[in-house]
């Protein structure tokens, strides 16, 4: 959703989505140092454009897309962050719009659980 300021976020259940609200109701969220506001989407499921059938299953592989770092983002920086939530793979960094970072883990492994874990605040670096 470029140039409106959204984002949507798919959970693997309902309770997930539920505690995220409920947990924003009564306390405030930042993203890089602004408010950000939570709430339920009309949507039931996230689809990519041209993604006309939605079995493409569980991926092994996390994209990361950090708006301006104030740190110099590193594999050493993700994998810190990421290791603790499975065996990291693989790293690797763009830095040709700004700056994006996949992370791999073993098939099977890691990642179906990892966004969450990963987005609940592991990056003290405020970017």
């Amino acid at each position: 959703m470029p140039k409106k300021r959204q984002a949507l976020v798919e959970f693997e259940d309902i309770l997930g989505a539920c505690n995220a609200v409920n947990y924003a109701a009564d306390n405030q969220i930042y993203i890089a140092g602004h408010p950000a506001f939570v709430n339920y989407s009309t949507s039931q499921k996230i689809s990519r454009p041209g993604d006309t059938d939605d079995s493409r299953g569980v991926n092994n592989v996390l994209l990361f897309t950090i708006l301006n770092p104030i740190y110099s983002i590193t594999t050493d920086v993700l994998y810190t962050i990421c290791n603790p939530c499975g065996p990291v793979q693989r790293i690797v960094i763009f830095r040709k719009n700004g700056v994006q970072a996949m992370v791999e883990y073993p098939s099977g492994r890691g990642s179906p659980g990892t966004a969450p874990s990963v987005g609940g605040g592991a990056s003290p670096w405020g970017c």
